[in-house]
């Protein structure tokens, strides 16, 4: 398919891949601002690099089986992303779907015992008292919850402190950054007053397409393609002016 078709094929599916997210959210007991932030992220996945998720579909299946797939899977993605990489110890498994989803939300997202009786609780998942459940997480192996990952750039490895040239790499880096966001604040200027700020909205006030359609009274489809023209015009700014892709993914993260 062409990429016009293959625009006009998310747009007819919208409502549904809506529709897709918020089930699946609700499966995993997230929160309304969490599933948000995954729809947001979700929705432009599937737009990016012109819509290369869709072209993959074949026609093998009903397009919104298809979705629900691609969806699940962009879902497993994003809590590595967001959570890091987890493994739920024999013991939760042991006791069933309780056991698992009881540990993770204790001992992986750090909620207490009763804000997690809560979420499970109001999700159907179970009718046991905090007390019972707390039962059987200290039956659980005790980890540090995960924090979660903020930064698209891989992880560093510190430095140890008896390097001599640790301080020249440090200083080394910084200006590299400083040269990146001088770069970006001149790309975000060629921009129109409205661009700039549904960029801002975007990354800074972590706003999803929807909210800002809503913020500026804009149309929520056709904002989807305006976004996604303006990041491809500030990437071609920022490699233009030498910012490698992987400082670009950095700077997506705080674009000030």
């Amino acid at each position: 398919m062409t990429r016009e078709e293959l625009e006009a094929l998310f747009l007819a599916h919208l409502p549904a891949i809506e529709k897709i997210i918020a089930v699946l959210s609700r499966r995993q007991g997230m929160s309304s601002d969490a599933a948000e932030e995954f729809s947001s992220w979700a929705t432009t996945r599937l737009i990016e690099k012109d819509y290369a998720i869709l072209a993959k579909f074949r026609g093998e299946a009903k397009i919104t089986t298809y979705l629900t797939v691609v969806l699940s899977m962009l879902l497993r993605e994003y809590r590595v992303h967001e959570l890091g990489r987890w493994r739920n110890s024999s013991e939760a498994k042991r006791n069933g779907d309780l056991g698992i989803r009881l540990e993770t939300l204790v001992n992986r997202d750090g909620m207490t015992i009763s804000e997690a009786g809560e979420r499970l609780r109001t999700s159907g998942q179970t009718t046991l008292s905090d007390a019972k459940l707390a039962e059987l997480v200290r039956k659980f192996p005790q980890r540090t919850p995960l924090r979660p990952v903020t930064s698209l750039e891989p992880p560093t490895t510190a430095e140890s402190p008896d390097r001599a040239d640790a301080a020249l790499e440090t200083k080394e880096h910084e200006a590299e950054s400083a040269a990146a966001k001088r770069a970006l604040a001149h790309a975000l200027a060629t921009l129109s007053e409205e661009d700039r700020l549904i960029v801002r909205f975007h990354f800074m006030e972590t706003m999803t397409v929807a909210q800002i359609a809503r913020a500026l009274g804009l149309d929520q489809k056709p904002l989807y393609r305006r976004l996604e023209r303006i990041l491809l015009a500030l990437r071609a700014q920022l490699e233009q002016a030498g910012i490698s892709a992987g400082r670009i993914r950095g700077l997506a993260d705080d674009p000030r």
